[in-house]
């Protein structure tokens, strides 16, 4: 309750004063609104002007008359030196033109000669290029032709070389075998005789009979390997032939046989036996 009566009086003066501002904004009252000026208005006086150009005034005749001589003369020289001096003013004017037609001419001729010596230098160095551009193509055109020459050259030679080599080696070959059947049939007879010094023929041998025997060696001579190839047919004599090889035991005359040779003849190697003759 105490409440509601602390509120009406600030409520009251609320409501109070906007009524009031209602009023007055209708009302369209303002308070500092001030009363207007009557208007003064301000006049501009204008003159009116003819455009239209105006009548020549007509050469007073009468003026004319009325001079004396003198003054006649001295108008009419006045005229004279007034049009003696447009006349030399004009001559001035048409002679700068001419001097200034006659530096254009010139500045022009410059400029034509200047540009056809420009044209000129253009044209020398053009060709000049294109002088040394032809130079370095036919002068790489020639190396090039030189290196193949000197390719094909050192291909020529290289094929020549190898031609060479081949035919010396084809020679070393030939003499190289020429000299290992040489010195194989020095070494078979070496091998041959030792076994024929230790060989008995049998009372059963007949002409005719033919025994080969297969030895293996090493390269010191010493026999790892023995056996009948192909029989006599007569157990006897195949029995001395075997008997013959073991009896040398070991073929020292191995050990002086070039090891290339050994083992391409020597390594293994066959005995034919027959009462004529013992040969390998």
């Amino acid at each position: 309750m105490k409440f509601e009566q602390s509120l009406s009086l600030p409520l009251f003066l609320s409501v109070f004063f906007h009524v009031l501002l209602l009023v007055l904004f209708l009302g369209n009252w303002d308070f500092f609104k001030k009363e207007e000026e009557p208007y003064k208005p301000h006049y501009v006086t204008a003159t009116l002007v003819d455009m239209k150009p105006k009548a020549k005034a007509q050469p007073q005749q009468t003026k004319e008359q009325v001079l004396d001589s003198k003054a006649y003369e001295d108008l009419k020289n006045n005229k004279k030196q007034e049009e003696q001096r447009r006349k030399e003013a004009e001559a001035l004017v048409q002679k700068k033109k001419e001097q200034e037609a006659k530096a254009a001419e010139a500045e022009k001729q410059k400029q034509q000669k200047i540009k056809e010596e420009q044209a000129k230098i253009a044209k020398a160095k053009a060709e000049k290029e294109a002088a040394e551009k032809k130079r370095k193509a036919e002068e790489q055109a020639k190396q090039k032709a030189e290196a193949a020459k000197k390719t094909k050259r050192e291909q020529e030679a290289q094929e020549e070389q190898r031609r060479i080599q081949a035919a010396l080696q084809k020679e070393e070959k030939h003499i190289s075998e020429s000299n290992d059947d040489v010195n194989t049939k020095s070494y078979e007879e070496m091998l041959i005789e030792r076994v024929q010094q230790n060989w008995s023929r049998p009372p059963s041998a007949r002409r005719g009979m033919e025994v080969t025997l297969e030895v293996n060696m090493l390269p010191t001579g010493v026999v790892t390997g023995l056996r009948i190839i192909k029989s006599s047919g007569d157990p006897a004599f195949d029995r001395s032939a075997e008997q013959a090889v073991r009896r040398v035991d070991r073929f020292t005359e191995a050990m002086q046989i070039p090891p290339d040779i050994f083992e391409k003849y020597f390594r293994v190697f066959r005995f034919t036996f027959s009462p004529e003759d013992l040969r390998s």
